[in-house]
């Protein structure tokens, strides 16, 4: 994985994926570098991983799909320019609109809170009334020393 590689695919590669909804040609390149590197580890030799990665790489891009009405590919060399499908908006709209108010979703932020005892507010009360205590500490012996104690 080269720097050229690491550096397009996040500054120029960020807007290829966003216009196109397809994997950038640098990201495409570092995720056949890492499966070589891979494959390498795993024993096969140099020519062969490369070959391997490239085609396992090739096919998956170029029949990935979300399914629905979405297109098929996601390969660069079938980019073009992309706005979501009728299906990831039906399902967006749909997120949004049919909250029922349970689960944690971006709705229902308050269901990724999981429940709190109650006992936990009061230990909460009594540790912040003892740490005021002891900011307050150097003021109160100062009070006991102005009347003599």
């Amino acid at each position: 994985m080269g720097l050229f590689d690491t550096v397009m695919s996040d500054t120029v590669g960020v807007v290829f994926r966003a216009t196109t909804g397809n994997v950038d040609p640098w990201t495409k390149q570092q995720i056949i570098d890492q499966a070589t590197a891979d494959q390498i580890k795993a024993g096969a030799t140099p020519a062969t991983a490369k070959a391997n990665a490239e085609q396992i790489v090739n096919d998956s891009l170029k029949t990935f799909t979300l399914g629905g009405d979405d297109k098929v590919g996601a390969d660069p060399s079938q980019a073009s320019l992309s706005i979501p499908s009728g299906t990831s908006m039906k399902y967006a709209w749909e997120s949004l609109t049919n909250d029922n108010g349970e689960g944690c979703g971006i709705t229902n932020l308050g269901g990724c809170v999981p429940e709190i005892p109650s006992w936990v507010k009061w230990v909460a009360v009594g540790g912040l009334v003892l740490g005021g205590l002891w900011l307050l500490r150097p003021y109160i012996g100062l009070a006991a020393s102005v009347r003599g104690e």
